[in-house]
Parts: C-alpha cells; sequence; structure tokens
C-alpha cells in the first residue's frame, strides 16, 4: 500500500528543525532518536562528499529488519535444504548430511552479507542534498540535489506497516541525473517523510532569495 503525499506551499512561519548546527558536518540527531541504530564508525560521512558550507541535518541507518528483508528468499532455501536433511529419512545419510551443512552455510553466509550491507548503509538528509552511501567492499554514494526533486512518498508493505518501518521513494526531475532514490526500511517513514519535505521547502525558498539578490 502506497502513502503519497505531495510537497505543499509551506506556511508563512518555517518551523524550525531541531538538532541542527550551524557548521558543516554537523551531525544532528535523527528524527525521534533514530540514531540509536547508528553505530559509531557509521555515523559521519566522509567530508569529501560535503559542498562548501553545506550542514547535515540528519543522518540514520536502515532499520535491522533491513537484514531479514534482503535475506529472507536465500535463506528460505538453506532453510528447506536444513529441513530436508532432517525429515526426509529415505535419503541417504550422506545426502541428508551435506543438505544440512549446506543449508546452514547459506542461512550463515547470507546473514553475514546483509548484516555488512546494513552496516555500510546510510541515509543522509543536508540542508540542499539527499544522500545514499552503500556498498560492502568499497562504499559507493548516490545524491540528488533538493531543488531536483519532483516527488516523493512513504510506501509501506504490510509487513513493513506491521514492523513500523518502511521506504522513502524520490523521484528527480532530471532523469540524466539518476531518476530516482530509495530509502529502504526505515523506522517512522512518515516523520521521516515529514522532515525532508519540510527541509525541501526551506530550500527552495532559499533559492529563490538567493536569485532575487
Amino acid at each position: 500500500m502506497v502513502d503519497q503525499r505531495p510537497i505543499e506551499k509551506p506556511p508563512a512561519e518555517p518551523v524550525a528543525l531541531t538538532g541542527v548546527e550551524d557548521r558543516p558536518m554537523s551531525g544532528g540527531p535523527a528524527p525521534g532518536g533514530l540514531e540509536q541504530d547508528l553505530p559509531e564508525q557509521a555515523r559521519v560521512i566522509a567530508p569529501s562528499l560535503l559542498q562548501s558550507g553545506e550542514i547535515i541535518v540528519f543522518q540514520l541507518k536502515p532499520s535491522r529488519w533491513y537484514m531479514v528483508f534482503e535475506s529472507l528468499w536465500i535463506a528460505a532455501i538453506g532453510l528447506i535444504l536444513v529441513l530436508m536433511g532432517l525429515s526426509i529419512h529415505e535419503l541417504p545419510a550422506s545426502v541428508r548430511s551435506w543438505a544440512i551443512v549446506v543449508g546452514i552455510s547459506v542461512i550463515g553466509l547470507r546473514a553475514t552479507v546483509a548484516y555488512l550491507q546494513w552496516l555500510g548503509r546510510t541515509y543522509v538528509l543536508t540542508d540542499r542534498r539527499i544522500l545514499m552511501q552503500y556498498g560492502v567492499l568499497s562504499a559507493e554514494v548516490e545524491c540528488m540535489g533538493l531543488e531536483e526533486i519532483q516527488n516523493t512518498f512513504v510506501a509501506q508493505a504490510a509487513a513493513q506497516r506491521l514492523l513500523g518501518i518502511g521506504s522513502l521513494f524520490f523521484r528527480c526531475r532530471h532523469e540524466t541525473r539518476g531518476g530516482s532514490m530509495v530509502w529502504e526500511h526505515i523506522r517512522e517513514p512518515k516523520e521521516i517523510h515529514a522532515r525532508i519535505i519540510l527541509q525541501i521547502d526551506r530550500w527552495k525558498r532559499t533559492l529563490e532569495m538567493m536569485k532575487r539578490q
């Protein structure tokens, strides 16, 4: 089920964002204390990724349920192999043992990779861009200017809704610059979405004032 919210005209008096410091790499806290899922080594993105004077509004990681959703299908195959080895007594003992060992190995390997994927994934909102840093062996970064975001919405499958998580979708007005970005399986997605919309409005007003000067 998709919950869409258009970018609306902000009120005359902008609402103050909490947790923002007037310096680059401010690392303000995420809404609702969401940084509790952010390991110390993943709290700050590389300074070289920020533009001159750019300020981090907040940064966060996916919920730990991200690891479950990413591992689900491959882990299910491993579980089936284990169950086959334990329950199908007509199979030779060597085949049953092989199925159990392979099944456990598949589950363990996929769980390890999922943890590394979660550890390397960070979502960042600055005063002028959204960024997504990800990667296991090497870090990759996608970014999108707030003024380039044409549409943004929250998507929550039934399982995500029950778990209190969701994904944020961003569509860029310039298809040649990446087209879209997804922040997957984040906690309190509607609150995060509302704060991003607020910052989009602020940045657009800032650009308009700069053009008039």
